[in-house]
């Protein structure tokens, strides 16, 4: 890994490919490229998964992770946590909370570095 002066550094994909992502992401695993705008680094032992987007400095930040838990009960849990969370909705529909009859299949999640920084900036009380 090499460290840049915008506070980035340089990893390896599984691909061999190298990619610039910000300073402090904790190394996972393995890095898989999904696209040219969104890398995911694994964290096996923890169960864990970083969604990692392109910005426009082409440095790869952390936009939010996807945990599991209870991968070996009967209690099978995931959660995606993003405070660059633009919009969320459930099959192709409205925003539904309750899934009584167990209608919801697939989430979609849309991101936003914009949202991210309004979040923070929120968050921080400004």
């Amino acid at each position: 890994m090499s460290d840049f002066s915008d506070d980035s550094t340089l990893v390896e994909a599984i691909t061999g490919k190298w990619h610039r992502i910000e300073k402090g992401i904790r190394k996972g695993t393995f890095l898989i490229e999904f696209s040219n705008t969104l890398l995911l680094n694994i964290h096996v032992t923890n169960n864990n998964i970083d969604v990692l987007m392109k910005d426009n400095k082409d440095i790869f930040r952390h936009m939010g992770d996807l945990s599991f838990e209870g991968l070996d009960t009967e209690d099978h849990k995931f959660m995606f946590h993003s405070l660059g969370i633009d919009h969320v909705h459930f099959n192709n529909r409205d925003i539904r909370v309750n899934n009584p009859k167990s209608e919801i299949s697939t989430v979609f999640v849309s991101l936003s570095h914009d949202k991210k920084i309004e979040t923070i900036n929120k968050l921080a009380g400004q």
